[in-house]
């Protein structure tokens, strides 16, 4: 397995592939109208070029044999979302293709996080999840993480609220 840097020559197919995990993972879950209008704001390629410009944000592809399986933006600095604090690591998306979960790949994920917390020398990683994601929930809870507060996630056609969740070390 391996984590490929994305740049701006790979926008066409970071977008495609934002895209469609994202639909997969939500579509179901959403009102009509909501998921189309949060997907078209952001993941269009002027909003995806200008972060994957920041210098505080770092977007890996995941691979596997050859084939991209999925996508993982990490965030420090002021670039994170919610803390902006210095000794924490921001997983502001970690997704994999549909076909390829449960085999462990998320679980590989989030130890690259860990590894890169380490390297920038964090102490902590922090992430964002939907109240309505309990896969998700029980996932980040088995590796270690856990609920500290929650948050307001603007959604364009709504506001949801995400669990945020905590992973500190020791």
């Amino acid at each position: 397995m391996h984590y490929i840097p994305i740049s701006i020559q790979d926008i066409d197919l970071l977008q495609a592939l934002a895209i469609r995990t994202y639909i997969d993972a939500f579509a179901h879950k959403n009102k009509p109208g909501v998921l189309e209008s949060y997907v078209e704001h952001a993941f269009a390629k002027a909003n995806l070029r200008q972060q994957l410009l920041d210098k505080n944000s770092y977007w890996y592809f995941i691979q596997t044999n050859d084939t991209i399986i999925g996508y993982l933006k990490l965030n420090i600095g002021s670039t994170q979302t919610e803390f902006q604090d210095q000794d924490g690591l921001e997983i502001e998306r970690i997704y994999i293709d549909t076909p390829y979960l449960n085999k462990g790949f998320g679980k590989k994920g989030i130890d690259f996080a860990i590894s890169q917390a380490h390297t920038l020398e964090k102490s902590y990683i922090w992430l964002g999840v939907w109240e309505e994601n309990p896969d998700a929930i029980r996932f980040y809870k088995k590796n270690g993480f856990k609920i500290t507060g929650t948050h307001q996630y603007d959604m364009i056609a709504e506001i949801q609220t995400d669990y945020i969740m905590q992973l500190h070390f020791s």
